[in-house]
């Protein structure tokens, strides 16, 4: 782990049960990244299993400021969506299909994607509404692209993060109330090289932003995905 990403680490000085076991994997990460990167995302499954918010809000507030977002990541829905009506009816699909497989970015762009199940390509177009933005690849299937750039998070703990915007008008995402991606912005932090917290504001519908969802990202362990 380089002096970067210590930097602002808001865990120093700072003594709770969530807090300790990440200052641990940032050691970890010192001298075994691999176990590290390993260890993280194994504790992240943990959190969302027993679908602890407090213990992510306050990790989210000790991440810092990504760095290697770029290339095939692999995602995990961490708990479950809530906030919204439709989350009752999308936590029992997933349980099904998680769908969700994670996200691709092209760093020199800016630019990105999300990568989704086979079974997205039948039940997509039913739940946005004719979103016609989803193609195959490599056995997935991609599609609701974002722009991405360092920016300081809308609800607290209002750390850097890297903001994703699904607004742009030129990917034409949908904004229907079953899927309202376009209305949604995702804000990332780093919790130990390689392994990413996200989470999913709704910007529409209430006056502030309002939290639906956590989500993790890491790059592979000794290989592509």
């Amino acid at each position: 782990m380089t002096s970067d990403t210590r930097a602002g680490d808001v865990t120093e000085g700072v003594s709770t049960p969530t807090l300790d076991v990440l200052r641990e994997l940032r050691a970890l990460a010192d001298h075994s990244p691999g176990r590290a990167r390993r260890e993280t995302w194994s504790y992240l499954r943990e959190l969302g299993g027993r679908d602890d918010r407090a213990a992510l809000s306050s990790l989210f507030g000790a991440g810092t400021e990504p760095v290697g977002l770029d290339g095939r990541l692999e995602g995990l829905i961490v708990g479950t969506l809530f906030g919204i009506p439709e989350a009752v009816l999308a936590n029992q699909l997933m349980k099904i299909d998680p769908t969700w497989r994670g996200k691709s970015f092209d760093q020199a762009s800016g630019t990105g994607l999300n990568r989704l199940s086979p079974i997205a390509r039948i039940a997509m177009p039913v739940v946005t509404a004719g979103y016609l933005g989803l193609r195959k690849k490599d056995g997935e299937m991609e599609g609701f692209h974002f722009d991405f750039a360092t920016d300081t998070g809308l609800i607290e703990p209002k750390v850097t993060v890297c903001a994703l915007d699904y607004g742009v008008p030129r990917y034409r995402n949908p904004g229907v109330r079953t899927f309202p991606i376009r209305h949604t912005r995702d804000e990332i932090v780093q919790l130990t090289p390689g392994v990413y917290l996200g989470r999913a504001l709704l910007l529409k519908g209430r006056p502030a932003p309002r939290l639906i969802a956590y989500f993790a990202l890491r790059h592979p362990v000794g290989g592509a995905l």
